[in-house]
């Protein structure tokens, strides 16, 4: 059961964002954040640029636990429906690997034109804890159907008309209209529940990050409901760029359920771009 709460918590750290690390212990410092006043959110790309690639430094309680990669694979044809591949590694540093071992990939299909989940792939490896599962979306029957690949099993949930992956959920946010004050909801679909996302978008400062400079960003402070009780085993709070790449630039994440654990952070360590998207 362990095992399965830090997969979950995990996977919702690497949802802020919307990790081979080398074995340093160096502390990670907090980004600096100055009010800014006058300034909005500029409305975001519509699309998801292929090519990006995006790298997290993943802390626990300020220490390098390892890395995050989040990359927009290419584009690709899924049961005849046109989708952005991304992908999501999750791997943790020679340090943290001496006592528990992570490699996580996270892999999701996103219809081009409704940006709503097609398939989606998760293979863990926490410790000793393993899981591959893939996902597909039946929007037509409304039935997410999840099969097991390690015991072959299956079963099925229903789901609503606009639900998500985790993954998916993550790069929807990035191209939303928003502004600040507002609250915006996203449906996602993870271990055959549907749990319901609200992010409160918070003020806009001006956010330095030591290792590659300021950004002008957003807060969101998101919290998760499932069958209409929210859930609080962890609290969460994180930076967006404003400017109409939305990038998650740093998130924080404080597990309640397991005290012993406490904070981690995803600092924005790189943001490259290989190939320009074409429509």
């Amino acid at each position: 059961m362990m095992q399965m709460k830090k997969g979950r918590l995990l996977l919702i750290l690497v949802l802020l964002i919307f990790t081979a690390g080398c074995a340093r212990t160096a502390k990670i410092r907090r980004p600096m954040a100055s009010e800014v006043v006058s300034k909005e959110i500029v409305e975001p790309k519509p699309f998801f640029t292929v090519g990006e690639r995006l790298t997290y430094i993943v802390a626990w309680k300020g220490i390098p636990v390892g890395r995050a990669t989040a990359t927009v694979d290419g584009m690709v044809n899924y049961r005849g429906y046109e989708a952005y591949k991304i992908v999501v590694i999750a791997k943790s540093n020679d340090f943290l690997s001496k006592l528990f071992r992570i490699e996580d990939i996270f892999t999701s299909y996103i219809d081009k034109d409704k940006l709503i989940s097609r398939h989606y792939e998760a293979t863990i490896r926490e410790g000793s804890y393993k899981k591959d599962l893939v996902v597909d979306y039946d929007f037509q029957k409304r039935i997410a159907i999840y099969r097991n690949l390690r015991d072959g099993s299956e079963k099925t949930c229903p789901i609503e008309e606009n639900v998500r992956d985790p993954v998916s959920a993550a790069y929807f946010f990035r191209v939303m209209p928003i502004n600040v004050g507002d609250k915006v909801k996203i449906t996602v679909n993870l271990n055959e529940k549907n749990y319901e996302i609200f992010c409160n978008v918070d003020k806009i400062a001006t956010v330095t990050l030591p290792e590659i400079g300021s950004f002008d960003a957003f807060l969101i402070k998101p919290y998760v409901k499932l069958d209409e009780k929210r859930q609080r085993r962890a609290n969460a709070w994180g930076y967006f760029s404003a400017d109409e790449r939305r990038i998650a630039l740093y998130a924080v994440i404080n597990v309640l359920e397991i005290p012993w654990i406490g904070e981690v952070t995803a600092s924005l360590e790189k943001a490259e771009y290989a190939v320009k998207h074409i429509p």
